[in-house]
């Protein structure tokens, strides 16, 4: 009897260990992370798309804020506050800053957009901006990119 329940539960603890490593296969860095052909196609299509208009691609461009601003139906200034740094698809984690391990000047810092999938600068805004973020947990990093399975691919957004 004793046994049976050893051999039961080395089962079970194989199947679990199994599970873990499948899952921890799966969060890996999203591809435009590792790609710079494929991160500058979506950044230039995000920039280019009149839905999105990521930037402002000069952090001085005052007429950016003016467009946003007319765009949203408010003030240049209200519009200014709504930056990707504190999007709900902007992602900090700490597995994402491996993924991006680059640090930027005093002016911002560069995270990944999982509206767009890019690096993306604090500072900057898009169209859709979404109250909420950042993302800074690895648990909320991983279930974006759990319900986000394009992000591993390595073609460009269309």
């Amino acid at each position: 009897m004793m046994k049976l329940l050893l051999e039961n539960w080395r089962h079970y603890l194989k199947e679990e260990i199994k599970l873990a490593i499948a899952k921890a296969k799966d969060i890996i860095c999203p591809a435009p992370t590792q790609n710079l052909e494929l991160n500058t196609a979506n950044r230039d299509r995000a920039i280019q798309e009149g839905h999105i208009k990521y930037g402002p691609l000069n952090l001085e461009d005052e007429e950016y804020w003016v467009s946003a601003a007319e765009h949203w139906n408010t003030t240049p200034d209200v519009a200014q506050q709504s930056r990707c740094g504190n999007c709900v698809a902007f992602d900090i984690s700490p597995r994402m800053k491996e993924c991006i391990p680059i640090d930027t000047d005093e002016s911002g810092e560069l995270g990944y957009c999982w509206m767009h999938h890019f690096k993306c600068h604090s500072e900057r805004t898009c169209y859709t901006w979404a109250a909420g973020g950042p993302i800074d947990s690895d648990e909320q990093s991983e279930t974006n990119q759990e319900n986000n399975p394009q992000a591993l691919e390595d073609e460009p957004l269309k």
